[in-house]
C-alpha cells in the first residue's frame, strides 16, 4: 500500500516549518503510525551525524527523533553548508559531492532532482505516512521552475501540502493570500490546508481574517497554534532564546561567552549551557563589544576554521580575549575552535580556505592539518586524560558524540591525547583533544555533543569557578529535548485538525492501533 503523503510549507522562513513537521512526526507515532519525515533541499552549517557515518541537517535529525526512529541519508538527499562568497558544499546521501558556486549548483539540481524523487518512494516504501518539508517560501516565482523543495516536488509524489503563516512577523493573513496569488494555478492546487503558528491572545480575534481568506482563495484553515514561548529545541540556523538565567543557589550567574563565528556551526553544543539554571550564556559576534569579566570562553565550531580565525584576528574581541587568556581564563574549543587554539593550521591542499599556512591561538600543543576526506561519524569517547584540572574523576568514564570535519590533529611530542575515540559497534578509531600544559582550564576536543553529559559539564563548571553549580541547577538535555517534543506534539494536536491533514476520521481516537493510511 502506498504511504500517505503530506508536506509542510510556508510563506517564508522561520516561520516554524520544521518544528510542525516534528509535532506531527511525534503526534502521529503517537497514534500507530510508521512515520517519517522529508526534506529534500537543506541549507545550513548545522548538521547531524548519521548512525552509519555521514550527515544530515539538525531539522531532519530531530524530526527522526519525534517520528522515534533512527535518521538517515534519505530524510534530507541535499545539504547545502554554505562557505561564503556565493560557494557551498554540496552534501548528497550524507557525503560531500563537492563544492558549487551558485550557477554551478543551478547545474546540478537539473541531475539530482529525479535522483531525489526516487530517494523519496524508496524511503516511503516502508512506512504509513511521510511528512515532507518545504525550504523558504514556494512562491519564489523566478525560482519555481528550478525548485526542488516545495511545490514542484509535492507534485513530483502526490503529496498534498499543509501552507503556514507566522503572525509573529506581521501582515500574516498578507503573507498567506499573496503567497497562494503568486503561485501558478498547478502549484497552487497542492496547497489543501492553510494555518497560522506563533498566536498569542485570543484566537476569535482572527475569525473574519480566517473565514475571509478561505473565501477569497476556497482553502480552509486547518488550525491556529500558540506561541509556545523558548522551546528547549535545536533551532537550523537561530541561537535559541530564553529569559536570563536566575542567580544559583551558589550566588551569581556563571557566566559563559560564546564567541559566533560567521560560519559558526553546530550550534547544538551551546544547547546544554542554556538549560542549567544559574549559568549566563552570551553569544558574541565578532562584532560585538567586549564584554566585562567572564568566567570562560567558549570556541565553537565553524565551517571556515582559517577564514574565522583570520577575522577574529582582526575584531574587537581579540584583545579581550587575549587579555582573558593573560589573566588566567579558562578556554574551551569545540571541532573548529579546538582547531584555532592550536599552534597552526596547514592546509597545503585548498581543502577549506586559499591559504595554505596559518599561525593558531597558541594555547594548546596541537598542530592541525586539513585533509580532502571529511570525517562524519557518530563516536564513543573514553576519557583517557583529565580535561581541565579537577577533571580526574571523569578519566575512565565514556561519552557519545559525533564528529563533522576535515582537520585531524598532530600532537608535540610530549603531549598526550585526552580522548580514545571508538566506534559505537566496538572499532578503535583515533586518539584525539589536547590541553594545555600550564594547569589551566583550556582544552579543546573534536567531538560534538560531549557537554550534553552532566558529570562533564559539572565538573567544568567547578574548574571554571570555585563551587562550581548545585547539583539541582543541571538539567538533563536528554530527557529536556524528549519532554519539549511532547509539548509541540501536544500543541499540534490541539490546535490543529489532523484528521482532516490525514484524511481519515478513525486517527480521533487517541487509543487507535497501527493502521496503514492510504493516499487519496
Amino acid at each position: 500500500m502506498r504511504a500517505l503523503r503530506r508536506m509542510v510549507l510556508g510563506t517564508g522562513s522561520g516561520v516554524g516549518k520544521s518544528l510542525t513537521v516534528a509535532g506531527i512526526c511525534r503526534a502521529a507515532s503517537r497514534m500507530g503510525l510508521r512515520v517519517k519525515p522529508f526534506k529534500s533541499q537543506n541549507m545550513s552549517n548545522n548538521s547531524s551525524s548519521l548512525p552509519g557515518g555521514g550527515e544530515i541537517a539538525r531539522a531532519q535529525a530531530l524530526q527522526a527523533r519525534a517520528a522515534r526512529i533512527p535518521p538517515e541519508a534519505a530524510m534530507n538527499p541535499i545539504l547545502l553548508k554554505p562557505m561564503g562568497e556565493g560557494m557551498s558544499q554540496v552534501i548528497f546521501m550524507g557525503r560531500p559531492l563537492g563544492i558549487a558556486s551558485i550557477a554551478g549548483y543551478r547545474e546540478l539540481k537539473k541531475e539530482l532532482f529525479p535522483k531525489v524523487v526516487g530517494i523519496f518512494e524508496e524511503l516511503a516504501a516502508d512506512c504509513d505516512l511521510v511528512v515532507l518539508e518545504g525550504a523558504g517560501s514556494p512562491a519564489e516565482i523566478n525560482l519555481l521552475d528550478e525548485d526542488i523543495a516545495n511545490t514542484r516536488m509535492a507534485r513530483a509524489v502526490g503529496a498534498q501540502a499543509l501552507l503556514l503563516g507566522d503572525i509573529e512577523q506581521g501582515g500574516v493573513f498578507a503573507s498567506l493570500f499573496g503567497t497562494l496569488s503568486l503561485l501558478p494555478e498547478p502549484e497552487r492546487e497542492v496547497i489543501r490546508w492553510l494555518a497560522i503558528n506563533k498566536f498569542r491572545g485570543d484566537a476569535s480575534l482572527l475569525d473574519k481574517g480566517l473565514s475571509g481568506i478561505t473565501a477569497l482563495t476556497g482553502i480552509p484553515f486547518l488550525g491556529v497554534m500558540n506561541h509556545l514561548g523558548p522551546l528547549a529545541l535545536p533551532d537550523e540556523d537561530s541561537f535559541r532564546t530564553r529569559p536570563l538565567p536566575e542567580d544559583s543557589e551558589g550566588g551569581r550567574a556563571l557566566r559563559i561567552a560564546v564567541v559566533s563565528w560567521p560560519h559558526l556551526s553546530n550550534r547544538s553544543d551551546i544547547d546544554p549551557f542554556l538549560a542549567d539554571r544559574g549559568v549566563d550564556v552570551r553569544l558574541l559576534p565578532l562584532s560585538a563589544s567586549p564584554p566585562g569579566p567572564v568566567d570562560a570562553i567558549l570556541l565553537p565550531g565553524t565551517r571556515r576554521t582559517m577564514a574565522d580565525l583570520a577575522r577574529f584576528y582582526d575584531s574587537p574581541l581579540y584583545p579581550w580575549f587575549v587579555r582573558h587568556c593573560r589573566e588566567g581564563g579558562a578556554v574551551a574549543g569545540i571541532c573548529g575552535g579546538y582547531q584555532m587554539m592550536g599552534r597552526e593550521i596547514l592546509d597545503p591542499s585548498k581543502v577549506e580556505s586559499d591559504r595554505p599556512w596559518m599561525p593558531g591561538l597558541g594555547l594548546l600543543p596541537v598542530t592541525v592539518r586539513f585533509r580532502k576526506e571529511k570525517i562524519a561519524r557518530p563516536v564513543v569517547a573514553r576519557i583517557e586524560r583529565p580535561l581541565f584540572p579537577g577533571g580526574e574523576d571523569l578519566v575512565g568514564g565514556v561519552l557519545e558524540g559525533y564528529e563533522i570535519r576535515q582537520g585531524r590533529q598532530e600532537l608535540a611530542l610530549a603531549a598526550e591525547p585526552l580522548l580514545g575515540l571508538w566506534d559505537p559497534s566496538g572499532g578503535f578509531l583515533e586518539a584525539e583533544g589536547a590541553r594545555s600544559g600550564d594547569g589551566r582550564c583550556r582544552f579543546g576536543v573534536p567531538v560534538h555533543g560531549l557537554f550534553e553529559n552532566n558529570a562533564l559539564r559539572s565538573a567544568f563548571y567547578r574548574a571554571i569557578r570555585p563551587g562550581g553549580l548545585p547539583e539541582g541547577d543541571l538539567a538533563d538535555p536528554a530527557s529536556l529535548l524528549e519532554s519539549e517534543i511532547e509539548r509541540l506534539a501536544d500543541e499540534v494536536v490541539a490546535s490543529l485538525d489532523l484528521p482532516a491533514f490525514l484524511g481519515r476520521e478513525e486517527v480521533r481516537d487517541p487509543d487507535c492501533e497501527s493502521r496503514p493510511l492510504h493516499a487519496p
